[in-house]
């Protein structure tokens, strides 16, 4: 290898060299700044100020692990805060205490370990620990897998429920537009006992009438076959389907 040669590989080795220290550097300082952004912000939340879901896209994707009412995933923030936060928080008259166990990074994955605590409206304590998988995106929280006590949470909901004894069928609080979590089925029931059900741009796929006897429902379609669900919790279960009450 002559002189010139000799020379030119030496800077280009010394830039690549200066371009991975350089790029590792800029990544280790992304993550860094993610980690401390929830540092502070669960900070704040612990002191009772702010809002850590501030920290959210609006076009999040937050997936519930598990099998329980909450469980499945919620597309875009609003999404998430009315069908999720805004329910919870409804049983509850105190806001959750949190206590923090572990942060720790990943890549662009921020590990948030937490404890959560509240006063519950059937005069009851709400505990339960979460882990929470957070993926950034330019500071913002694109998207989380949570792990938690699914059964600790419904237990909320029962015993909160438990304490009321009207059943849906006295406060007709069926009547309306029931939705799944992604939007393919709207499943109006009409006051008349007809209902109406949309699936995707399908509009009227299904129609029939409906009874309700306490919290449960049977359905006769308009071709003849029969099905039933169940409301619990401000909750429709039918047909392997869970529908939420459109508001």
């Amino acid at each position: 290898m002559d002189k010139s040669m000799k020379i030119i590989y030496g800077l280009f080795s010394l830039g690549m060299l200066f371009h991975f220290q350089t790029g590792s550097a800029q990544g280790n300082s992304g993550t860094e700044e993610n980690k401390m952004t929830v540092t502070k912000a669960f900070e704040q939340w612990q002191e009772g100020k702010g809002n850590f879901f501030d920290l959210l896209d609006e076009h999040v994707e937050w997936r519930v692990s598990g099998s329980g009412i909450f469980s499945g995933s919620y597309k875009g923030k609003q999404g998430f805060l009315k069908k999720a936060v805004i329910p919870i928080n409804d049983q509850l008259t105190t806001t959750i205490k949190p206590e923090l166990i572990d942060i720790s990074v990943d890549g662009k994955t921020v590990w948030l370990h937490w404890l959560g605590t509240a006063s519950t409206k059937s005069g009851k304590i709400y505990h339960n620990e979460y882990a929470w998988k957070l993926e950034f995106n330019k500071g913002k929280i694109v998207k989380a897998v949570v792990f938690l006590d699914t059964q600790a949470l419904e237990n909320l909901f029962t015993n909160t429920s438990n304490t009321m004894q009207t059943t849906i069928e006295e406060t007709k609080e069926y009547i309306g537009m029931w939705v799944t979590n992604d939007g393919y089925i709207r499943h109006e029931l009409l006051p008349n006992n007809r209902y109406d059900e949309a699936r995707g741009k399908r509009k009227s796929a299904y129609q029939g009438t409906y009874d309700i006897s306490g919290n449960h429902i049977n359905y006769k379609d308009d071709t003849g076959f029969v099905a039933d669900g169940e409301f619990k919790e401000g909750v429709l279960y039918h047909a392997g389907m869970i529908l939420y009450k459109e508001k």
